[in-house]
C-alpha cells in the first residue's frame, strides 16, 4: 500500500495526530489479516497469557504472564509519536526458571493473551525480582512500519506511571524508571514507591576481535555491553552448521541476530522476534542502536544456554544463517525484512611483518551503512595490524589502498593509492587515522551520497625506522630571473645512514617581477601550517582542497582522484612564495608544489630567501 501526501508545514502540524491515527490504523488493518491484537484500550490488570521465547536451541518454548498493570510515559509532547505506554508483568513458569527470569535477549518475545497478542517483553527488574519486567504493545510497535513520516523519541531516560499502584511482595510501586541495556542504575534514584528496569537486550557478542581492537569498539559504539567472544565459550556460527532453519520457519518467539560484521571477524547481537506479516518482522521491543533509517543484516540465531545472573539473565547464543534485511532502529524496537539481504562491503587486509616474516589476510563484510562503517572498520583494522605484529609502539608501514565506491544513481567510482608511514610513537594508530579519514571523506561528502563497495588493504610493517631529513637547501646560481631555473641542492640525511645530495632543477614563472622569494623545502610530516594548524583551519584547508580553480565545488570523482594523487609522506616537497605573504604561491609548472619522490618518509623543513634579478 503506497501513500503520497503533500502539506505545508504549518496544516501538517494541525492535520499530524489525523495522519498517525491514519498510518496506525493502517498498519493495523495490515496486521488485522493475520494475528489479532490486543488493543490497549481493552488490556485489564490480572490478564493472564502466554509469551513464546527460545532457551535452547531453536525451540520455541512457551511461558506464563500476567498483567500486573499500565504505565504511561511522564514525559508529554517532546516528540511526534502517541504519547508512550507500556504494561507492567510479571512472568512464570518452567522456561522462566531455566532462564533464570527475564534474561537479555527475550526482548522481543511475544506476549499473547486469549491468542490476541499484546506486545514484546521490553525490560526486566534489575538486581530484585527477574520474573517482573515491561512489555511494549503491540500497538506502539507497529508505528515503525510508517516510518520514516514520524520521528524516534529522544534519547534519554524513561519514566512510568502506573494508572494504579501495584503490590510487588512488601512494596507498593507507582512507578518505573526503564534504563538502556548498557546504562548504569546509578543513573536514578528511586523513590520507595518507583523501581528500575534495564531493557532486556543481549550484550553485541564480538567473535574475532580482542585487547586494543574491542576497546576501540566499545569506545567508537559508546556501549558497554560488548562481550568479546572467549575460546572455552561456544560462539562461532560453524559450531551449529547442521541447525539451520528455513527462512519461513522464523516465527513470533524465534531467536534472530543483528550483524554489523561478518566473516573472519562477527559483531552480533541477539534477540526475539515479536511479530511477522508475509516478510516483514518486528522484534526487540526497545532499539538496537537507535540510528533510525539503516541497514543492517538480520540473521538466525542458535541459542547454547540462558545463565542465572543477580543483575540480570542472559542467553548465550551465536547467528547462524542471513535471513534479511533491518530497517527501522527505532525507540520500540526494530523492523525488516525477511528474504531481502542487505548490501554488504567485502573488506580484505593483508598484513606482512617483515621482522617476523609472518603473514595475515583477515576476510569480512560490513553493512553498508554509513553510522557503521567506520566503526566497525577501525576497531577490526587495530585487531588484524596487532594480530600480526603482535607489539605496540614506533615503526614503518608501507600501505596500499585499493576502494571502490558507488553513489545511490548506481555510478561507480575506483582509485588506488600507495603511502608510506612511520610513527616514533603508534605506528598502528597512524594507519588507522588515514584509512578512517579516507572513509569518512568519502561517506561524508557533501558533494553527493557515496558509499564503500570494496575495500583493499595492503600493509607492510617493520621496526626499521625509515626516514629522510632535510639537513640543509642551497640556491647554486645567485642570479635568476623570471623564466630561468633555479638550481638547487639538497643536502638530505637517511635515519642513521650517511647524508648525500641531491640536486634539482626548478623553473621560476616568466611573468614574475623583480621581488623577494622563499623557497621550502619540506617533508609532508614537517609542513608548518600542518603542523600548527588546529581543528578548524585544517577542516577549512580541506574544504579548499575539494575545489577547483574558481572555488566552486568539484565533483566527487575529481575530489577522490585528486586525493589519490596528493602528495606523499615519501615525497619531497619544494613550494615558491612572496617573502612577508606566505599565502601568495607562485606556481611551479601551473601547480603549487613541485614534487619529488623518495623511498623514505621524509621529515624536516628548511626555508631559503632568494631575490630575483630584472635579467
Amino acid at each position: 500500500m503506497g501513500l503520497c501526501i503533500k502539506f505545508t508545514e504549518k496544516r501538517l502540524l494541525r492535520q499530524l495526530p489525523l495522519i498517525l491515527a491514519f498510518l496506525v490504523m493502517s498498519a493495523f488493518q495490515s496486521y488485522a489479516q493475520g494475528t489479532e491484537i490486543l488493543r490497549l484500550g481493552d488490556v485489564k490488570v490480572g490478564m493472564r497469557g502466554i509469551g513464546k521465547t527460545v532457551v535452547q536451541g531453536h525451540r520455541i518454548e512457551t511461558f506464563e504472564v500476567e498483567v500486573l498493570g499500565i504505565l504511561s510515559n511522564n514525559k508529554v509532547n517532546e516528540n511526534l509519536l502517541i504519547n508512550g505506554k507500556s504494561i507492567l508483568v510479571k512472568v512464570s513458569g518452567d522456561v522462566i526458571r531455566r532462564a533464570g527470569g527475564i534474561a537479555a535477549g527475550m526482548s522481543g518475545s511475544p506476549v499473547y493473551v486469549d491468542g490476541k497478542l499484546l506486545g514484546g517483553i521490553s525490560s526486566g527488574w534489575i538486581m530484585t525480582d527477574h520474573t517482573v519486567g515491561l512489555v511494549t504493545p503491540i500497538e506502539e510497535m507497529l508505528e515503525i512500519w510508517s516510518y520514516p513520516e514520524l520521528a524516534c523519541l529522544p534519547e534519554n531516560l524513561r519514566y512510568w506511571r502506573l494508572d494504579q499502584p501495584v503490590r510487588l511482595g512488601d512494596k507498593t510501586i507507582s512507578a518505573v524508571w526503564e534504563i538502556a541495556c548498557d546504562q548504569s542504575d546509578s543513573l536514578v534514584r528511586p523513590a520507595a514507591d518507583e523501581l528500575v528496569m534495564r531493557q532486556a537486550a543481549a550484550e553485541v557478542y564480538v567473535d574475532g576481535l580482542g585487547g586494543r581492537a574491542a576497546r576501540v569498539l566499545k569506545n567508537r559504539m559508546k556501549r558497554g555491553n560488548i562481550k568479546i567472544a572467549q575460546k572455552d565459550l561456544p560462539g562461532k556460527a560453524s559450531d551449529v552448521a547442521d541447525e539451520k532453519m528455513a527462512p519461513a520457519s522464523y516465527e513470533p518467539g524465534s531467536s534472530i541476530g543483528i550483524q554489523l560484521a561478518r566473516g573472519d571477524i562477527n559483531i552480533t547481537t541477539l534477540g526475539t522476534l515479536t511479530h511477522r506479516s508475509d516478510h516483514r518482522v518486528l522484534a526487540l521491543a526497545h532499539p538496537f542502536m537507535k540510528k533510525g533509517n539503516v541497514a543492517f543484516l538480520m540473521t538466525g540465531a542458535y541459542i547454547h544456554h540462558s545463565f542465572s545472573s543477580v543483575e540480570m539473565p542472559f542467553k548465550i547464543g551465536v547467528p547462524t544463517e542471513m535471513l534479511g534485511i533491518i530497517t527501522q532502529d527505532r525507540e520500540k524496537g526494530i523492523s525488516g525484512e525477511i528474504g531481502r539481504l542487505p548490501e554488504m562491503v567485502p573488506v580484505q587486509i593483508d598484513v606482512f611483518d617483515k621482522n617476523l616474516q609472518v603473514t595475515r589476510s583477515i576476510n569480512y563484510q560490513i553493512v553498508r551503512d554509513p553510522s557503521v562503517f567506520n566503526m566497525v572498520l577501525e576497531s577490526t583494522l587495530v585487531q588484524a595490524l596487532e594480530g600480526v605484529i603482535d607489539r605496540a609502539g614506533a615503526g614503518t608501514a608501507l600501505m596500499g589502498i585499493s576502494l571502490d565506491c558507488a553513489n545511490t544513481d548506481g555510478e561507480q567510482y575506483s582509485f588506488r593509492r600507495e603511502n608510506m608511514f612511520y610513527s616514533r610513537s603508534d605506528i598502528v594508530q597512524s594507519l588507522i587515522s588515514e584509512v578512517s579519514n579516507l572513509i569518512e571523506m568519502v561517506t561524508e561528502s557533501d558533494i553527493e551520497q557515496v558509499m564503500p563497495t570494496r575495500l583493499l588493504l595492503k600493509i607492510e610493517v617493520e621496526t626499521r625506522r625509515r626516514t629522510l631529513s632535510i639537513e640543509k637547501v642551497e640556491i647554486k646560481n645567485a642570479q635568476v630571473a623570471g623564466g630561468g631555473v633555479l638550481d638547487v641542492e639538497i643536502t638530505l640525511r637517511p635515519f642513521r645512514e650517511e647524508k648525500f645530495v641531491r640536486k634539482v632543477k626548478i623553473p621560476i614563472p616568466q611573468d614574475i617581477g623583480k621581488e623577494n622569494l622563499v623557497l621550502s623545502v619540506f617533508g609532508l610530516n614537517m609542513r608548518v601550517d600542518d603542523a600548527d594548524a588546529g581543528t578548524e583551519a585544517r577542516d577549512a584547508r580541506a574544504t579548499r582542497d575539494m575545489r577547483g580553480e574558481e572555488g566552486q565545488l568539484a565533483d566527487f570523482d575529481s575530489v577522490i582522484r585528486s586525493w589519490a594523487s596528493s602528495p606523499k609522506n615519501s615525497d619531497l616537497l619544494f613550494q615558491l612564495t612572496v617573502e612577508g605573504d606566505e599565502m601568495k604561491k607562485i606556481k611551479l609548472n601551473g601547480k603549487d608544489l613541485e614534487i619529488q619522490p623518495t623511498n623514505l618518509v621524509v621529515t624536516g623543513r628548511v626555508d631559503t630567501t632568494l631575490t630575483l634579478s630584472e635579467e
